[in-house]
C-alpha cells in the first residue's frame, strides 16, 4: 500500500508533467507574494531540471504581466539547487550556470543561490556556507514553498545516494559529498532532512528505467533516501511525477 503522503501525478507525456509542476510552482511563488513574503524554491539539475526552470521562468512572466509592476514591486524568489558538482562556474559540468540561463523573463524577480567554486574555498566550507545561508534566509524551521528533484535509477535524489549512511542521516542543512558513484564526485548537497521541510515536493520519475525503484516506493518499501525525506517531514505532500503507468 502507497504511503499517505506520497501521491502520483501520471501522464504519458513528459512535456506536459513539466508544465503541471511548473504551474504549480508558479501558484506556491505568488501564494507566498500575497501573504508579503519572498518565495523559496528548490530546483535540481539535468534535462529536467532545466525545462522545469524554462517552465518556471515563462510562468513567471505570465504571473507577473498579469498582476502589473506595481503591486509586485517587492515580490522575490530565490531559488536554491537542490545540489551542485563543486567545479567552476564556467565547467560544463556546473549545473546552475545552465539553470540560470534559462530565466531568461523573469531574472528581476529573482536570486540564485549558488554553491562557491573550488578556486574560492574546499568542499568542507562551501557545504558550511550554503547550510549557513540556507539557516540564515529560512531558519531551521521555515518551509521551502517547493522542492523539484529528480529520482535515479538507484533511487537516488540531490547528491544523495542510498548507502550512503552518514549523508542520510545528517541533520545539516547542506552536506559535502565527496565520493559521489556519478562523476565529478565532489559535490555540496542540501541535505534530506532540510529537503524534506517543504510545503510540497516534486520528484520525477521519468522513463521505464524507473519503473522498479517507483513500485518499491509506492508498496512500502524503505527505500533511501526518499524514505528518509519522508521520514523526516511524515505531513508534507510528496508526489512522483510520472510517465510510468503502475
Amino acid at each position: 500500500m502507497a504511503q499517505p503522503n506520497y501521491q502520483r501525478l501520471f501522464d504519458p507525456s513528459a512535456e506536459q508533467l513539466v508544465a503541471a509542476v511548473a504551474d504549480r510552482v508558479v501558484a506556491a511563488i505568488t501564494h507566498a507574494w500575497r501573504e508579503q513574503r519572498e518565495a523559496q524554491i528548490v530546483i535540481t539539475g539535468g534535462r529536467t531540471g532545466l525545462a522545469i526552470a524554462k517552465a518556471i521562468d515563462v510562468g513567471l512572466f505570465r504571473a507577473t504581466s498579469q498582476e502589473g509592476s506595481t503591486s509586485l514591486r517587492d515580490a522575490r524568489v530565490r531559488i536554491w539547487f537542490s545540489d551542485e558538482r563543486f567545479v567552476a562556474h564556467s565547467d560544463e559540468d556546473r549545473s546552475d550556470s545552465t539553470l540560470i540561463a534559462a530565466f531568461e523573463k523573469s531574472l528581476g524577480y529573482i536570486h540564485f543561490e549558488r554553491v562557491a567554486e573550488p578556486d574560492a574555498t574546499t568542499l568542507a566550507s562551501a557545504a558550511e556556507d550554503y547550510s549557513l545561508a540556507l539557516e540564515t534566509r529560512l531558519g531551521k524551521s521555515s518551509r521551502f514553498d517547493a522542492v523539484i528533484v529528480s529520482m535515479g535509477e538507484d533511487g537516488h535524489i540531490a547528491s544523495l545516494f542510498p548507502g550512503d549512511v552518514a549523508a542520510l542521516n545528517s541533520m545539516e542543512s547542506a552536506i559535502s559529498v565527496d565520493n559521489s558513484p556519478k562523476p565529478p564526485a565532489q559535490r555540496v548537497s542540501i541535505g534530506a532532512a532540510r529537503l524534506a521541510n517543504a510545503s510540497a515536493i516534486y520528484i520525477f520519475a521519468v522513463g521505464e528505467s524507473k519503473r522498479e525503484p517507483l513500485q518499491e516506493l509506492l508498496a512500502g518499501k524503505d527505500l533511501a533516501p526518499i524514505s528518509m525525506m519522508r521520514k523526516n517531514s511524515p505531513a508534507t505532500q510528496i508526489y512522483f511525477v510520472t510517465d510510468i503507468k503502475i
